[in-house]
Parts: structure tokens; C-alpha cells; sequence
């Protein structure tokens, strides 16, 4: 009620006091500028579903020394065709959506390259902070990624951005389990790429690839359960811990902070991925993958380009 009572700073998102809070490049200063406990919640079961691919994720917050590791496993047995669209994107070879993108590895002559959150130039990490829900990562912008990767100030009319791939098999498959437990890892039902809804241009396509739940209440994360499937888990409590943290990271809300209850947006200090190991899990033991191995084999048979409405 902080229009209703006059008080603006709070409306706007300015509800820490001066004095009073906590420095937010602290580990243990939550949302709401007081100390927190990163205690984590517990690592969910893995219930009857497969392991074949653990993913280790190194995350930096802000320009400090401040690292923590994810590692979640992905259910490749369960939903083979949405296992490998996002093990390609998490690859350093990363994610060609469109089979008719023009793409070579000579930097001087590529209008185009592949998305892919391990080479993003500092453009990957962690994109969007909804509290007491989850956190979504991806690559912000395809472009700048590319001008950075060659060196230039923009990318230029000639660049091409992957667009969001139109795949019936990855569409086809269900959710593994429900959201039901913090530590979830999950992507929309038509595959990565949607996370910010048709209308949402190609270069900027990825930015919500991919999501973490971070509470068990299955209550706030029942609306998820009709647009988006699970495919995998966090690990271990380390890593359960350290989401703990990102998800408590106060969230630039911009002009959506005057309106009560909009408390989402990007993370205020700037999160990034740094880097990504993929292994294969065989017969129970992890085999990390190298540079021919990265790279799943997924039925693009029947894979399109999606139309994009800007």
C-alpha cells in the first residue's frame, strides 16, 4: 500500500534505508537489506527420473571475487529432444536454430553464429529474478555477442540472429515431473528460445532460456506446470545453496517498481556465467564430454524457423 500511504520511496523500489541495510555485494544480504540465512532449501529427490547429463556452471556476481558453482543433472532418457536443444545451447559450439543460417567459424566472413551461453562474451548469466519462484537464464542480446566476439562496436544490418526454432518433437514432450520443489530446471513447453513469449524479437529470444524453481511451494509454481516442463535438477546442497543466494539478489525493477507487488526484473548486480563443463553420466559414472562430443545429435527434421512478429 505504499502508493495509498504516500510512500513514495518504497514505491519506487527505494524500501532499504540508508543506514539500516546490509551491503548487497555481501552474500548474506538478502531482498529486503537484512542478513539472511544461506542455509539453501534441500536438494530435491530425483524421484524414478535418469540422470544422463550433469552440468557444472561456474556463476560470478558483480566485479568482485564473489564465484559460486551450479550443478544440476538433466533427465536425457525422459525428454531426449529438449535434453540436447539445451545441452547445444550450454555447449561452447552452441545452438544453430535455422538450417538455413549462413554461418562460418572465419570471424570476418559470418553474418551469423551460434547462440550459446559458455562463449557469450559476457552477455550470459542469470536474466531475470521472479522472488519466491525462480531464476532464468540466457544469452540478453545475440548481437551483441557477435560484435563482441569479432571485435567490432555493433554487429552491423548484415547480422542474422538465430530465430526461435519451431520443433514438434521438443514440443511433443511432456514434463518429467511437476513443478514441486526448488531446484527444478525448466524450459518452456515449444522448447528454449520461448521464454519471453512469441512476440519477443530473435536476438533477444534467448535471453529467458532456461529457469530454476527456487521454493517448494507448489502453489506459486502450479502456473508454470501448463506452459513449461522440467528436464533436470540441481545436485547438491553447495549448489542449492548458492541459488539461494542469486535468487535473493535485489532486482532492478525499473518503472514496474511504483506498481505494488511487481518486484521481478534483472538482477541489480550484474550475474554471469563464466563457465560451463558438460559430462555424460555412463553407468553411473560422469565422462566429461569434449570438443566432438558436446554436441548432441537432435531430429532437426522437422525443425523450422519460427516467424517472428517485431
Amino acid at each position: 500500500n505504499c502508493l495509498q500511504n504516500g510512500d513514495w520511496d518504497a514505491a519506487v523500489g527505494w524500501q532499504w534505508g540508508a543506514k539500516e541495510r546490509c551491503d548487497p555485494t555481501d552474500p548474506k544480504c538478502g531482498v529486503n537489506g537484512k542478513i539472511r540465512d544461506l542455509k539453501g532449501s534441500p536438494v530435491p529427490p530425483t524421484l524414478a527420473a535418469k540422470i544422463t547429463h550433469t552440468v557444472q556452471m561456474q556463476i560470478k556476481i558483480g566485479r568482485g571475487d564473489e564465484e559460486g558453482t551450479l550443478r544440476f543433472g538433466l533427465y536425457g532418457d525422459s525428454c531426449p529432444q529438449s535434453v540436447g536443444q539445451l545441452v547445444q545451447f550450454l555447449s561452447p559450439q552452441g545452438l544453430l536454430t535455422s538450417p538455413l543460417a549462413s554461418y562460418s567459424y572465419d570471424s570476418f566472413s559470418s553474418l551469423t553464429q551460434p547462440v550459446t551461453l559458455a562463449n557469450s562474451y559476457g552477455l550470459g548469466g542469470v536474466t531475470e529474478i521472479i522472488p519466491d519462484k525462480c531464476v532464468s537464464l540466457g544469452v540478453t542480446s545475440q548481437g551483441a555477442a557477435f560484435a563482441r566476439a569479432n571485435g567490432l562496436n555493433a554487429p552491423g544490418p548484415g547480422f542474422v540472429a538465430q530465430p526461435k526454432p519451431a520443433c514438434p518433437s521438443i514440443e511433443k514432450e511432456s514434463s518429467v515431473r511437476a513443478h514441486d520443489h526448488a531446484g527444478l530446471i525448466s524450459i518452456p513447453n515449444k522448447g528454449i528460445g520461448y521464454g519471453g513469449g512469441d512476440n519477443k524479437s530473435d536476438d533477444e529470444a534467448f535471453s529467458n532460456a532456461f529457469s530454476i524453481t527456487t521454493t517448494a511451494n507448489a502453489e506459486k509454481l502450479s502456473p508454470l506446470n501448463s506452459s513449461r516442463k522440467v528436464i533436470g535438477q540441481v545436485l547438491d546442497e553447495e549448489s542449492m545453496a548458492f541459488l539461494g543466494r542469486v535468487a535473493q539478489l535485489p532486482t532492478n525493477k525499473g518503472f514496474k517498481g511504483i506498481i505494488p507487488g511487481q518486484d521481478s526484473g534483472p538482477p541489480l548486480i550484474k550475474t554471469t556465467v563464466t563457465k560451463v563443463t558438460i559430462a555424460v553420466v555412463v553407468d553411473n559414472n560422469e565422462k566429461e564430454k569434449n570438443e566432438e562430443e558436446t554436441t548432441m545429435t537432435i531430429d532437426n527434421s522437422d525443425v523450422t524457423a519460427a516467424t517472428t512478429t517485431t
